[in-house]
């Protein structure tokens, strides 16, 4: 019986331990902090993330014959700016009467050479064609006095503006002089490929206003540069005879008007 009792206290007394050693392996593992994971490296990400990344595209040169939209213009003023129908602009560029334009937005502002095709960019294969049809002359009007302009150069007016017979005046200096910006603007054509004004800068001020700059040695800025006030655009050249002059224009809706009625008078 004392040996029964005996085995019986021993095996109380080991699964009492037992008991006791799971309950404190229990609230250890309650109480102990979790373990930190392992740091990982993250993997940088795909490079097909990047792949879709807009990429700046360089501005390229506007085409003879074409015109970007700059904030604020409408279908109507660069039509008037460039003398040409509304109707007759949006139909060149498949646009209906409201529809409006878009900042940076091409627009063929020349009509459409029928035998001539274009590229898939939509650029013009007959430069000098459309480069004549941006400046092509219009009938002349007066206009308003409006000393707006400062003058482009600073010799005198050798052959004035005559109303329906000139397009504009020639200002005397001396070949190489700096020709400046009369105001400051947006370069829509420069090049030499209309013969009348031999090497030729045309400026658009506004949706209104354009001055043209003629008979220059050198071009010293390109289509599509936004110039400011007063900045040199060329160097005046020599006509047939060999005199230094600038064959000066001003157009308002694109018909030529006196540009001494823009200028400030000299003392």
């Amino acid at each position: 019986m004392k040996t029964c009792s005996s085995r019986f206290a021993r095996s109380g007394s080991s699964i009492l331990f037992a008991l006791l050693l799971a309950a404190s392996l229990t609230s250890c593992a309650w109480l102990a902090p979790p373990a930190r994971p392992t740091h990982v490296d993250e993997a940088p990400p795909p490079a097909a993330a990047f792949s879709n990344a807009p990429t700046p595209v360089p501005t390229s040169q506007i085409p003879a014959g074409f015109y970007r939209v700059n904030p604020g213009d409408t279908q109507i003023g660069v039509a008037k700016a460039f003398g040409r129908e509304p109707s007759a602009l949006a139909q060149w560029n498949h646009l209906s009467s409201t529809d409006g334009l878009r900042v940076g937005q091409m627009l063929r502002v020349a009509p459409p050479l029928v035998a001539v095709t274009s590229s898939a960019t939509g650029t013009p294969s007959n430069s000098l064609e459309q480069a004549r049809a941006i400046f092509a002359d219009g009938p002349s009007e007066p206009a308003s006095a409006k000393a707006r302009l400062a003058w482009p150069v600073s010799g005198q007016v050798s052959a004035p503006f005559v109303l329906g017979k000139t397009k504009g005046i020639l200002i005397g200096g001396r070949v190489g002089e700096s020709v400046r910006a009369s105001a400051g603007g947006r370069v829509v054509y420069a090049g030499g490929r209309i013969a009348a004004y031999g090497k030729l800068i045309i400026i658009k001020h506004d949706a209104h206003l354009l001055t043209a700059y003629g008979n220059n040695r050198a071009l010293l800025v390109k289509e599509g540069a936004d110039v400011k006030a007063g900045e040199v655009i060329a160097e005046m050249g020599a006509d047939d005879k060999g005199q230094a002059s600038l064959r000066f224009e001003v157009r308002t809706d694109g018909k030529p008007v006196d540009p001494l009625k823009y200028l400030p008078q000299r003392q």
